[in-house]
Parts: structure tokens; sequence; C-alpha cells
């Protein structure tokens, strides 16, 4: 049956979009189908399943299989939950601009519905769509009564109050009976007992079994002829009807009461948990944080053990939260593996309950935002399937772990975009003062050179010296800052470090060896007699060393004392270049480590400081686990000094 309510086309052929809404029912395979050759006309097509109940994890396998055929047929397949379902169609049918509606008929769900099917709604709705409405071959045109949801289960507990609270009002009843109250107290107490009834057990029906029972008590024991089920008087059958329906007005209304306090309770606890656990992702610091307190929230509300495969790696569990304190098995694992690759392939959930891999223990569900797939998370159901309110709660945890883990992703992401500017940044900086730094030294001994040549006879000897000697100075400062930009070049990936465990005082004294000229400087060091080891990469110690010494010579007076301490304190070795120069203010002690930073202090020929040799320094100490501070000397004068951690060696070996 198709209903035309589109206009009438002109002569030239309109583009058609196709909206199909799925259901699990076996015809809706038929419905898929006739959409599928209005679709071949061209035009998008798209297939929607809306779930009535929110939260509610499909699990129909008949569902699954209408879903496959609208996919292997072209459609692209949606998913909604709502609790009107007539709007959210014609909401989807108006953003993908449909002009053709397919959906299934079966007859009203009980006798006396007056509210209007869904297709008559969506007349209502999309006045300009063509709706084809396919009919259920095996839908019966007598109405159905409707089925309720909620399972009866009878229980001893129940039972037992009933009979506790009617045997407690029939000795009520015959206290008043013997002091020849009326009947109609006798009533009260008896409907006050089914109240009570109804309210402390768990179904309804429990009310009318306490009304039956009230009916044939007080008929038994209190209307004559006493202790017989006979009425003689016919006014008495009024009170029993009235009182059944009674207890049924007040089971049901008891009934319904308990069902909003539950789902009350329900909500307000699921509010708590779900702002517990918003609260926790917000505070967690990585994903690895991240991870744990989600499972770890899963693990205390289900009580059931938790998984979490990361990634793309499907091989292990990375992590395991077990509810109890048992041993995983790691062979169904494995033999599980299947499900938990499916679940990632495909971002659909799968294992135990559901239309794909049914027979397995845990249930798999993918975790993923977009096209980023963060892992798969499974969950023991060995206690069998998760309760409608627990497959909620699960739902609206793993939303806000998937958002934590964008966010993480996001903010990752966003401080590498800062740490490339800003290392660009520091490229462009280091690239920009090399190329202006170096043109003076290299200017300076082009030019000493070229005079050497040209002018060789004619120069005294006194001159020749004093231009020899400022070629080697030149020459070795640029040899000295060359060696410390192929240091910071190395300590860009710590990989290239080479670690090993050396004689601290033996490094120090290298560092002697390796200083060409003091300028007049008495260099003295200064150690006690026990020998102190470091793990560390020699020539990035012997660096840090080399700068602070150089520095010192070429910031104080010549002839002035300088001293290199080392101490062992507290498990650190303390390593100190100390000098009687002028000083260094406070403003520059809070810069002095930053590259680039040259302070107030300039040299006469300012070329020399290029300001990366202190930032080389605290680079080497960070890489090394170590630290390194500045203070002044006493009474004048700077003290440099760095901190390695002790290692302990047995010399024997």
């Amino acid at each position: 049956m198709t209903i035309q309510k589109a206009e009438m086309k002109t002569g030239q052929e309109i583009q058609t979009s196709v909206l199909v809404c799925l259901s699990a029912s076996p015809s809706n395979q038929r419905v898929i189908r006739a959409a599928a050759k209005v679709k071949k006309r061209g035009g998008t097509a798209v297939a929607l399943y809306v779930s009535e109940n929110v939260g509610e994890i499909p699990t129909d396998s008949k569902l699954y299989e209408n879903m496959q055929l609208a996919r292997s047929l072209g459609f692209e397949v949606r998913t909604a939950q709502s609790n009107d379902i007539a709007v959210t169609i014609s909401e989807y049918a108006r953003q993908t601009k449909a002009t053709d509606l397919f959906l299934g008929y079966s007859a009203p769900s009980h006798i006396l519905q007056q509210r209007k099917t869904i297709s008559e709604q969506l007349m209502n709705y999309l006045p300009d769509v063509d709706i084809h409405i396919i009919p259920d071959t095996r839908a019966s045109s007598w109405p159905q009564l409707e089925k309720k949801n909620a399972a009866m289960h009878w229980t001893f507990r129940d039972f037992f109050y009933v009979i506790v609270i009617m045997g407690l009002a029939t000795l009520i009843s015959a206290w008043f009976y013997t002091s020849r109250f009326s009947n109609a107290n006798i009533i009260t107490i008896y409907i006050l007992g089914v109240l009570i009834a109804s309210l402390l057990t768990s179904h309804q029906l429990y009310g009318i079994f306490a009304a039956v029972l009230y009916i044939l008590l007080f008929n038994f024991l209190f209307i004559d002829p006493r202790f017989t089920l006979l009425v003689y008087d016919s006014e008495y059958l009024v009170t029993y009807l009235v009182s059944v329906i009674a207890a049924l007005i007040t089971g049901s209304l008891t009934s319904r009461m308990k069902d909003i306090a539950r789902t009350s309770a329900e909500n307000a606890y699921q509010a708590k948990v779900l702002l517990d656990t918003s609260n926790q992702l917000e505070r967690a610091v990585g994903t690895d944080e991240i991870i744990r307190i989600t499972c770890m929230q899963l693990v205390h509300l289900l009580g059931r053990t938790v998984l979490f495969y990361r990634g793309t790696n499907t091989e292990t569990a990375e992590d395991i939260y077990a509810a109890e304190e048992k041993e995983i098995d790691q062979n169904l694992l494995k033999r599980e593996r299947e499900a938990v690759q499916w679940t990632l392939e495909n971002q659909h959930y799968s294992g135990a309950f559901t239309s794909r891999f049914g027979k397995f223990r845990y249930r798999y569900l993918s975790i993923h935002s977009g096209e980023n797939r963060y892992g798969v998370i499974g969950i023991d159901m060995e206690k069998g399937p998760l309760t409608e309110f627990e497959n909620t709660i699960l739902l609206s945890i793993l939303h806000e772990f998937t958002m934590a883990l964008e966010n993480s992703r996001m903010a990752a992401e966003r401080r590498s975009a800062e740490i490339a500017a800003e290392n660009e940044r520091l490229r462009a900086g280091l690239l920009r003062s090399i190329s202006h730094d170096l043109r003076t030294p290299l200017t300076s001994i082009l030019g000493n050179a070229t005079n050497l040549a040209a002018n060789d006879e004619a120069l005294s000897h006194e001159d020749r010296e004093k231009i020899y000697a400022d070629m080697v100075e030149d020459s070795e400062w640029l040899g000295e800052q060359m060696e410390n930009i192929l240091a910071m070049t190395r300590l860009e990936n710590t990989q290239y470090l080479n670690m090993t465990v050396e004689n601290m005082d033996d490094v120090i004294a290298e560092s002697l060896r390796h200083i060409r000229s003091a300028n007049g400087h008495e260099i003295r060091f200064v150690h006690d007699e026990e020998s102190c080891f470091a793990v560390m990469d020699t020539k990035m110690i012997l660096q840090v060393l080399i700068n602070l010494l150089s520095n010192a010579i070429k910031y104080t007076p010549p002839g002035t004392e300088i001293v290199i301490r080392r101490i062992v304190e507290d498990g650190w070795i303390r390593v100190s270049v100390e000098d009687t120069g002028g000083g260094i203010s406070d403003a520059d002690k809070e810069h002095i480590f930053e590259l680039f930073y040259t302070g107030t202090h300039r040299l006469a020929d300012s070329y020399r400081s290029m300001g990366i040799g202190l930032n080389l320094c605290w680079m080497i100490m960070q890489a090394h686990g170590g630290s390194i501070e500045v203070y002044d000397n006493r009474p004048k004068g700077t003290v440099f000094r760095f901190s390695l951690p002790a290692k302990e060696v047995n010399i024997s070996e």
C-alpha cells in the first residue's frame, strides 16, 4: 500500500532519496527489498532503526540480519534512540531530504488503542513524502492483547509476608469481634492488611491473593453461619466485590508508587555515578589513569571482571580488573580473540548474548570516536545478561570514557603541536644567532689570514705574533661553540646518550686537561679522599665542566683563583665551580639558563657570548636526572653547582 502525499512531478525526472525503517520483524526484509527497487533510480539511501527504550543495547539476531541485508543492498544504516518513534523518523526524513519512506505494518498492540499509528502520525508530519507501507503477511487482523514486560516471580518471602499480615489482621479482628464491635470495623482491619501486603510485596498479584484470603477468613470466622463458607446475606457479596476491586486498585497504586520510587532511586544513583565518574575523569592525567578509573567504576557497579584491549592490539588484554580475587583464564581469552578483532574492525558490539559470537563468555564493545579507535572493552557475562538499568549505566560511562580519551588525545596533539612550534622557533632563533655570531670570528680569521699573506714581510715580529694569537683564540672559540651545538643536537634524542658508570674525580681531571688556556688564572680542585661514582655520558658531563670553567675564566680578572669543589651529600655528587669575578645580578639569575640569554654582563667583543652554553648545561643535567643552580660566592663572585645521583660501586668487582 502506498499513500501518495507528494505533489505531482513535472515532466523532468527528479532524483529519489529513500528512507527505510528497520525493525526486528521477519517481514522487514520485504520492506527493505521494496525500498531497494526504488533506490535504483539514484539518490541517497538510508536505513534507520529507532530504539524505543533509551539506553537499550539491541541484541536481536533478526534485527542484525535485517541491518546486514540493508547494507548489502547499498543502504547506509543508522540507529537512534527516542521515546517518540514517529517524530524521530520524520526528523531523519527531513535531514536526508527523503522523497520516499518505507515502513512495515502490523496490527494494533491492544484492543482499546486510541493513539494514532506511526504511519498515521508520519502522514501528518511528512505531507510532501511518498509513504510506502508494506503489510506484515503474518499480522493478524484481530487486535492483540498487550503483553506485560515484567515477569511475575513467586517468592516464599512475599507469601510469608501475606500470611503473617493477614494472620495479624485476623487476630485483631477476633479481638474486635469478641468486643462486640461491628463487622464494618473488622472489614476495615482486613482492608488495611491488604493495603500493607500490597506495599511490602513485589507484585500486585500478592495484594489480590491477600484480598482473597481476607474474603475467605472474614466469611469463615465472622459471618453467620460461622466456620463455613456459606453466605446467607447477599449484601456481603457486594462487600466482597468492592473489597477485591479496592485490593486491585491499591495493589496497582502501590506497585506504581514502588516503580516510581525505584526509578527515581535508580536515576539518582545513575546521576551520582556519572557525576562521580565524570569528576574523576576530569582530574585524570594521561590515558592510563583514564582507563583505570573507568574500568574500576565498571567493576564496582556491575560486579564483573572488566578487560581492556588498547588501540589495535587485540593479542592481549593489557588492563584486567577482576571483580573477585580469581585467576583469569588466559586460554579463554585467546579463544575469544576473534570476537575482539571483529569488534575493533566493525566498531560494533559482539560476544555474549549478542548475535555475533553469542556463545562467548565476554561481551565486547568498541571504544571509538569517528575514525579514532581507542580499543575494545570486555565485560564478563558469566553471571547472566545485564539489566536494562545496568545497560544504561554502562553506555553512559562508556560515553564519558570515550569523551575523556578523545579529550586526552586532543590535548596530547595540542601539546605536541605547541612543542613542535616551540622547537621550530628555537631552531630558527638558533640559526639566526649562529649565522650572526659566527660571522664575526670567521671574518676576523679571514681578515688576519689575508693580512698575513699580503704583508708578511712588512709586519713586525710583534704584530705577527699578535695576529697569530687572535686567530688561535677565534678558532678555539669557534671549536667550543661547535661542540655545544653538536651536544644540543645529541640531546634531542636521549637514545644517543652513552651512559656508563664513571669516577667523577677522573672526569673533572679530564676537563682540566681540555682547558687550552687558563689566561693567568689559578684553577684548584678541592675534594675529599673518598672516591665517588655516577652514571653519566662522560662527553656530556665534560661539556658541562668545560662550559662552566670557560665562563669562569672569561668573566673574571686574570690572576684570580677558580676553585672546583666536589662533595658527596645525601646520595648526591655535587660539583661546584667557584670564581671571584664581578658576580651575576639577581635579575640575571632568573634567566641565566635560558637559550640565547646573555644577561647584562657583556664582554668587549660581545660575539664571544652566544647564550647557548649554560642552557646546554641545564639540558644535559635534565637528561641525567640531575640539576644545576647558580648562587653568589662570598665575599664576591659566582658559584655554579650541578648535582648527579651517586652510584654505589663494589671496587672488588
